[in-house]
């Protein structure tokens, strides 16, 4: 095996991926400084600090857990706490990521009394859709994607939290491709799970991700035998009550995203961090139509943090990728069966505006090498 791409000084590219992200110096700078270990003082106090900054940034009272590993992870521990041997789970994928929720539950063994309402690839989850299904059955938990990456789709929580609400079942929200790019008011759209990773919206490197996880959702995990091991949400709690994880946790990660959270709502703020992501988004899709493209997902449902552009110009996008690299960036071909028909383009993160247009530029003095 050759390593021509490895650098051991870093990668020098610039992202405009829906994740990983680009990762500012600043955060790469907090990475490197030194820690003590997961059972000690200094430790607890962070985890403390970090803990009460994201339940103000998703504005709840809900306790925060922190794993180390990728959103997946917490998307199946979901599974494990919250279904039952003889509870009714309902999923409404409209993506890759959702369809990926659904199919853990199956290699999980607690598919056997779930139901899946698909929705067409584009399209979004109304909040119709979701009365009308939660009318016709008892459901204990209702599974959703907020942000779906693979579409550029964004289903409207803020509508379907208290529908869920108005028929008794927990609502499990995937928020990975979002969280810390819009907001999330997580109490008052009554969401039990609101998880996602550093390697989106966050802007810091894969490895960490995070949880809100409601008192009724942990009484409900009381009930549910065989939780697993690592993705126990009681041994979670339990740990949590004195501010430690069960295993070791990603320390650094944990460092640099204090950081950052002290960043997003003491400097940039909420709010202007929530329009910058818009407003990048909004300009994308619109250079996106202006060139003959079409945007892929429904209007009413675009994502604020990732554009999915329809390829109907036909162009080749793995080329169009391969000479962006070239450049020194990179986006990302469409995911899956949607690869060579869409391309996307990330706006999350600590891109700015500036960013975008001059990423956009080069975009176009590459389209006639890639027609």
């Amino acid at each position: 095996m050759t390593y021509d791409n490895f650098d051991p000084d870093g990668q020098k590219i610039k992202l405009f991926t829906p994740g990983p992200v680009q990762v500012p110096d600043w955060i790469l700078t907090e990475l490197a400084k030194p820690n003590d270990t997961h059972r000690s003082n200094p430790y607890r106090e962070l985890h403390a600090l970090v803990r009460a900054k994201m339940q103000k940034l998703l504005h709840t009272h809900n306790d925060v857990f922190f794993w180390t590993n990728s959103g997946t992870g917490v998307m199946e521990a979901c599974i494990w706490n919250l279904i039952g041997p003889d509870d009714k789970a309902i999923f409404f994928p409209c993506g890759a990521f959702g369809e990926r929720w659904a199919k853990t539950a199956e290699q999980c063994g607690k598919g056997d009394n779930s139901v899946i309402v698909n929705v067409e690839w584009g399209k979004g989850v109304s909040a119709e859709l979701v009365k009308k299904e939660l009318s016709q059955d008892k459901y204990d938990v209702v599974f959703m994607t907020m942000n779906e990456t693979s579409t550029g789709v964004m289903n409207p929580i803020w509508k379907i939290g208290p529908i869920v609400k108005e028929y008794g079942a927990l609502l499990c929200v995937d928020s990975v491709s979002c969280m810390a790019g819009v907001d999330i008011n997580v109490d008052a759209w009554g969401i039990d799970v609101a998880l996602a990773s550093t390697q989106k919206c966050f802007a810091l490197p894969p490895g960490l991700a995070i949880s809100s996880v409601s008192a009724a959702a942990l009484e409900k995990a009381k009930t549910v035998p065989n939780r697993g091991n690592y993705f126990d949400f009681l041994d979670m709690l339990k740990k949590s009550q004195s501010n430690e994880t069960p295993s070791t946790p990603a320390i650094p990660l944990l460092r640099a995203l204090n950081t950052m959270l002290d960043y997003i709502l003491d400097e940039e703020g909420p709010e202007n961090r929530y329009k910058r992501h818009a407003s990048m988004a909004k300009y994308i899709r619109e250079w996106a139509v202006q060139q003959g493209f079409e945007i892929f997902s429904e209007e009413g449902y675009h994502s604020n943090t990732v554009v999915t552009i329809k390829n109907n110009l036909n162009l080749n996008t793995a080329k169009w990728v391969k000479k962006a690299i070239e450049h020194g960036y990179r986006f990302v071909d469409g995911y899956g069966d949607l690869k060579g028909k869409t391309f996307r383009i990330a706006a999350m993160g600590e891109i700015s505006m500036n960013d975008v247009k001059e990423f956009l530029t080069l975009l176009m003095k590459l389209f006639d090498e890639v027609k």
